[in-house]
């Protein structure tokens, strides 16, 4: 079944309307991708950005901009993250995060 607002009316009749969330329900939830193993720490400073986090982590900035897309959070390069959300990103790399003191 083809659903775009191009090509396809906005007012869809309920029926069409009933079609289209049955095919939703119908999907399966897409399963998350494992976690790489643990290779290591990383020490996080309290107010970390993107940038930082990126080059503590040998990554293109897009790369964790993608990955925090993942996670509902959407940033630049000079946001300001979380620490339970630099947790989150590092893991997902293959670290742990150490909060400095």
């Amino acid at each position: 079944m083809h659903l775009c607002s191009v090509c396809c009316p906005l007012d869809k009749s309920e029926k069409d309307q009933e079609t289209i969330n049955e095919f939703l329900r119908g999907m399966p939830p897409k399963p998350p991708a494992p976690l790489p193993p643990i290779v290591g720490e990383v020490v996080i400073p309290a107010h970390t950005t993107v940038l930082q986090l990126a080059s503590v982590l040998s990554q293109k900035p897009f790369r964790i901009i993608e990955d925090l897309m993942e996670f509902g959070v959407f940033a630049n390069v000079n946001h300001e993250l979380d620490f339970d959300t630099v947790g989150k990103v590092t893991r997902k790399h293959g670290y742990t995060a150490k909060r400095t003191a």
